[in-house]
């Protein structure tokens, strides 16, 4: 898989007491241990996107060669993928995305991540971001 230069603009929302609205509700139908809710709004279909966070930087191939990076964002609705660039939050709006080619692929790459993720923040990383 080679992530692609993101054409969007990413939206962090503010944190909210009680339950969610149903349009930012994510769509999640795939068990995992380490993937939890993020604060960013998936920029195709609006809905929240769920995130983990490596132990150590992981690498990604991109357009413009690999990229390392702390954690990465999924939209579970749009089956897609989108990394920060090294060094900025997501919301800086100079990442990489990735759109699976079809459900098994989406559900094979979460459960790839899911196994080296971690729900566990982590220190010295720019931001401890959404």
């Amino acid at each position: 898989m080679t992530f692609k230069k993101t054409p969007f603009e990413y939206e962090e929302i503010q944190p909210m007491w009680g339950p969610f609205p149903e349009r930012l509700m994510p769509v999640w139908n795939i068990y995992t241990r380490n993937f939890y809710i993020s604060s960013y709004v998936c920029p195709e279909c609006g809905r929240l996107m769920a995130k983990t966070v490596f132990p150590s930087d992981y690498s990604f191939q991109t357009t413009d060669g690999v990229k390392k990076v702390p954690r990465i964002f999924v939209c579970g609705n749009c089956q897609t993928f989108h990394i920060p660039s090294p060094g900025y939050k997501l919301s800086s709006n100079n990442g990489y995305y990735y759109k699976a080619k079809d459900y098994d692929e989406f559900e094979k790459l979460v459960k790839e991540l899911d196994n080296v993720g971690s729900t566990t923040g982590r220190r010295n990383t720019l931001y401890n971001e959404g």
